[in-house]
């Protein structure tokens, strides 16, 4: 028995009805017809008691249905699979985070994509800030969910997921503390924290700017961090001040720090980042895919999509941050 017969035979099974058994296969009444017509001349035997009225299985048709629905079932799981390879939705995926939003995202994502697709295991890594895009270059991932920029010859940027008011986390002392917003020039004389050298340049740049747009310098710390919990450490001893986005309103608070919105400075971006090579990766479009469709439902206030598909070396859009 071919397949699209038992597709047929098994609807009208259960179905019961010709009508009906035609609209769920997309298909005309005639041909359902026709095709249980065909599979009764080549068994010998009436499978279906039929009236204007009243569509029954014969006991020779529930003895077919019950051998064959295994049987179709066994077929239909195979072909998903070979389709599921074809597409190359199988295998790990490895892909990692920076920061608690990005890690909530990145797992409810896997458990969206690993539901639709059993053939492909994901395992959810964290990014640091002394990592960057290491993780990728050294096989640790296939796809980061990162604080932009990153501008990278041998990396693609894909969709901004995240990109949220820029706020500065400071000591519970500091001189700014008690206010709900700022300017960037208000920054002048501050120390930022600094960031492992393993960062690129443009990157710190970006991120700790060495003077606001007035040209007053903002000084940086001696001492390099290699993850946001040293920053957030130092920030709460008073010897520096680092950025962050909405985020860490909700999930960064601490008794001895304080965020204060920076009205005038470009917004913080995160963004999905993967090595150029593997662009024709259909797990990593899949995974990218479903990254986007969870988002608008975990990302806090002030911290939603943009409409840009992703940044560039001139554009002043990421800070460190969570």
């Amino acid at each position: 028995m071919e397949r699209t017969e038992m597709e047929v035979f098994l609807a009208l099974s259960e179905e019961l009805h010709f009508g009906r058994t035609a609209e769920r296969l997309h298909v005309t009444t005639g041909l359902i017809s026709k095709t249980v017509k065909k599979i009764e001349r080549r068994i010998g035997a009436a499978l279906f008691e039929r009236t204007s009225r009243h569509v029954a299985l014969t006991p020779i048709g529930r003895g077919l249905r019950d051998d064959l629905l295994p049987l179709y079932e066994g077929i239909k799981l195979a072909m998903d699979r070979a389709e599921l390879a074809g597409r190359g939705i199988t295998g790990t995926l490895t892909v990692g985070f920076m920061g608690t939003q990005a890690g909530r995202i990145m797992s409810a994502a896997r458990e969206v994509f690993v539901r639709r697709n059993p053939d492909c295991g994901v395992r959810v890594v964290e990014t640091q800030l002394s990592h960057h895009v290491a993780q990728l270059r050294d096989g640790a991932a296939d796809l980061l969910l990162t604080t932009l920029p990153v501008d990278e010859p041998d990396l693609t940027v894909g969709a901004v997921v995240t990109r949220g008011t820029r706020y500065m986390c400071l000591s519970a002392g500091h001189r700014l503390a008690g206010r709900d917003t700022v300017s960037f020039e208000d920054l002048a004389g501050e120390t930022f924290i600094s960031v492992a050298e393993s960062a690129p340049d443009y990157w710190i740049d970006f991120h700790s700017p060495r003077q606001t747009p007035g040209g007053r310098p903002i000084g940086r710390h001696t001492e390099p961090c290699t993850t946001y919990a040293e920053a957030l450490a130092l920030v709460a001893t008073g010897r520096g001040i680092v950025p962050g986005d909405a985020q860490l309103l909700l999930l960064y608070r601490q008794p001895d720090i304080r965020f204060v919105r920076v009205a005038d400075m470009p917004p913080i971006e995160h963004g999905l980042v993967w090595r150029t090579r593997d662009g024709a990766d259909q797990r990593i479009r899949a995974f990218s895919d479903v990254v986007r469709e969870v988002t608008p439902g975990l990302a806090v206030p002030d911290t939603l999509p943009g409409p840009r598909a992703g940044p560039s070396r001139g554009d002043v859009g990421a800070c460190v941050g969570p």
